[in-house]
């Protein structure tokens, strides 16, 4: 039997790649809650008394999320919110009663709603309006789905009176996201992902990510060491072609491969190069402007928010200024 590297006492039942570690199951457990609470702290996501609405979608890293929040801030003042896409033959109404159940454990209220409930479409509506006015997809079910979830978020987050939007994104997750924005030159949505930037609108609930600096195959051996039940169907909307996204999964799971923590000191880098420019930016107090159809916030210069500009696409309302 191999002794935890940390404890000396208890079986080492993982390998930690990026420090070499051979760890417990609890000395494993408390690494990533204490990598969550370094980001929580460093960035003061969290704050005594703050009301935290957590995005659950059903899977891992929604569910490890909230379970290390439940450890480290009061579970009276989480809320979690499931979200139903409206996709035939997907039917994930066990996957939310499971999730259901989870939070009810962990002390957690849990609100189901749907895309269609609160929005008026729902993924498949808005794929049938594709087809129907252009015979073809022209955009991704993901692309709609991923707006509308974070529309809602925040409506609900505003709704419910809470301080702070947490997501399930993980340190893949995040470093894949701001490559994408620095290979598109995309500045600001760059200096958005910094967890110090400000929200540019009252309307706005600040989104935050405790998770970020965990790797996902942690977040999947903690989901599976706590018997958590992986959900075995998948979106039938998955498109499975080379997206950039995928590609520089790839490439990362590579480097990390060859160089062990690539992922973590890119995150650490890059979050301390971009820091003084949050800052500025955070001094100048930019306000976004109001959607002239919804009144949500829009992003300078555009009159359309993204989502009423999607939906404007696929039943053609107006013509769309950039």
């Amino acid at each position: 039997m191999t002794k935890c590297d940390r404890c000396k006492v208890r079986e080492a039942i993982v390998f930690q790649h990026h420090t070499g570690l051979r760890l417990c199951k609890e000395c494993f457990m408390d690494d990533l809650r204490q990598r969550v609470l370094q980001q929580v702290r460093k960035y003061r996501m969290i704050l005594p008394g703050d009301r935290v609405l957590v995005g659950v979608s059903g899977g891992k890293d929604s569910y490890v999320l909230l379970k290390i929040l439940s450890e480290i801030h009061d579970s009276s003042k989480i809320i979690g919110v499931m979200i139903e896409e409206g996709i035939r033959g997907y039917n994930r109404s066990e996957v939310f009663n499971y999730m259901k159940r989870i939070c009810n454990a962990l002390n957690i209220d849990c609100i189901l709603t749907s895309i269609k409930e609160e929005l008026g479409y729902s993924v498949d509506d808005f794929m049938e309006l594709q087809l129907k006015k252009f015979g073809r997809i022209e955009i991704s079910a993901c692309t709609y789905c991923g707006i509308a979830r974070r529309r809602i978020l925040n409506i609900y987050a505003r709704r419910y009176g809470a301080d702070k939007v947490a997501t399930g994104h993980n340190l893949d997750d995040e470093v894949q996201t701001y490559i994408i924005n620095i290979l598109r030159g995309d500045i600001m949505r760059l200096l958005q992902l910094h967890p110090l930037s400000n929200v540019h609108s009252k309307l706005l609930v600040k989104r935050i990510k405790p998770l970020r600096a965990v790797y996902e195959y942690e977040t999947a051996f903690a989901a599976y060491l706590d018997n958590f039940r992986f959900q075995e169907s998948e979106c039938p909307y998955i498109v499975q072609r080379p997206t950039l996204r995928a590609r520089l999964r790839e490439v990362l799971n590579e480097l990390e491969r060859v160089k062990p923590g690539t992922q973590l000191r890119f995150l650490q880098e890059i979050d301390m190069l971009l820091e003084p420019f949050v800052e500025t930016q955070n001094r100048n107090n930019l306000t976004l402007p109001l959607c002239t159809r919804c009144g949500e916030p829009t992003a300078p210069g555009r009159k359309l928010c993204k989502f009423c500009e999607l939906i404007d696409t696929v039943i053609g309302m107006t013509n769309i200024e950039a």
